[in-house]
């Protein structure tokens, strides 16, 4: 069944046909996979579907909430009466002001009342751990973008004129809209639905922190993962309206994230990157003399992209079995106007780590109706690769 763009809206996702292929050529008779850039959850969806155990995290606060009601479904009368309920509760007592001086340049005055009043009263919910909870809020982050002025179109948020136009005079209600958006999700993620065992662990965890998932995980037979790109995404950008409207309602703090996605190009890149760091940075990226020569800031952005991605494989094999798999799915970059083979450098970080490649094929991305062009004009990008491996033997 296909899930309309609406419900599952998450960029730079992997598509669950791909996802499904990855388990049933790799993992057919695994226990377990873990994601460590979960994402939208599609790896760990078709993982569950073979009656594996799964795990997943990611820096952004909002797969963790696509990961839990995907994998375990809810009930829609109880979800919608949990959320009336709570509206209900806080309706004398008062908003959860958003904090975020150009919240006025994307919604109304009378949006903006009526999200801060869901805010209150999503936070008001006493029990956290009910997957209605988390369908709540995955339909109060899904409302956003269209209760805001923002162009429906692109992945990233821009007033366009077109948007000005169509959306002048309209008042679009996010209590309302939360309302249907649970119905919606309801649809497809019912409790009939609902897969055993649900899940080990699902999580926000930056995952290139040193030592960030010690004594996190259980060792998992598969590392099934599609990491973030070079600056092909401004994932911060693309998520920013959503991220303002859930601070403070879920644990987190946009000043702590919004410089730890992996391949931005915000905050001082060589922060916390050791010297010889980058000198194998420099060795693995024969091009970064040349985009130094055009930028110095863009040759910085690639440095600490292949920094950051070592140190989430490190990681992610850390909690992989002996005799585990891990694949990788990956394309090429354009930076600068040169071309990064992105998936090579990485096979290149994964064989100086004790692993080795086993298996590989292209996918080309025509192949999963999705338009070849990224967004931003970073260049284009018409296959990705993918990439098995086992540990090396001893």
């Amino acid at each position: 069944m296909r899930i309309p763009t609406y419900i599952d809206r998450y960029p730079a996702k992997m598509v669950s046909k791909l996802a499904s292929r990855l388990i049933e050529r790799y993992a057919k008779d695994g226990d377990s996979v873990f994601d460590p850039f979960c994402g939208s959850c599609a790896v760990l969806v078709a993982a569950k579907d073979k009656n594996m155990r799964v795990s997943g995290v990611d820096v952004n606060p909002v797969a963790p909430l696509f990961g839990r009601v995907k994998l375990s479904g809810f009930v829609k009368e109880h979800a919608l009466e949990l959320f009336d309920s709570a509206l209900k509760r806080v309706a004398s007592s008062g908003p959860m002001v958003i904090k975020w001086e150009k919240k006025n340049f994307w919604f109304s005055a009378a949006t903006i009342r009526k999200f801060e009043f869901i805010r209150a009263a999503v936070d008001s919910i006493p029990n956290r751990q009910e997957p209605e909870y988390s369908a709540i809020l995955l339909a109060l982050y899904l409302s956003v973008r269209l209760c805001s002025r923002a162009d429906q179109r692109s992945p990233k948020p821009f007033i366009s004129k077109t948007a000005t136009q169509d959306r002048r005079g309209i008042h679009y209600d996010p209590i309302k809209t939360t309302r249907y958006l649970i119905e919606e999700l309801s649809y497809y993620y019912c409790a009939d639905n609902r897969r055993s065992n649900k899940f080990d662990v699902l999580t926000t965890t930056d995952v290139s922190r040193k030592g960030a998932l010690k004594g996190l995980m259980k060792a998992h037979s598969h590392v099934i993962t599609s990491p973030p790109y070079i600056n092909a995404q401004d994932y911060y950008r693309n998520f920013k309206l959503e991220l303002h409207i859930l601070e403070d309602v879920l644990p987190f703090k946009i000043r702590d994230i919004k410089e730890r996605f992996i391949g931005t190009e915000r905050g001082d890149l060589m922060l916390g990157v050791e010297d010889e760091e980058v000198i194998a940075s420099n060795a693995l990226v024969p091009q970064l003399r040349a985009i130094e020569a055009v930028s110095v800031r863009h040759a910085n952005v690639v440095r600490r992209y292949f920094c950051d991605m070592r140190n989430a494989l490190v990681n992610a094999i850390s909690v992989l079995k002996p005799d585990g798999v891990f694949v990788l799915v990956c394309g090429d970059n354009l930076v600068c106007g040169k071309k990064i083979q992105t998936w090579k450098i990485l096979s290149e970080i994964m064989n100086g780590i004790g692993m080795t490649l086993f298996d590989s094929f292209a996918d080309p991305i025509k192949d999963r109706m999705l338009a070849p062009k990224r967004s931003g004009h970073k260049g284009l990008i018409k296959e990705e690769m993918v990439l098995a491996f086992r540990r090396d033997r001893v």
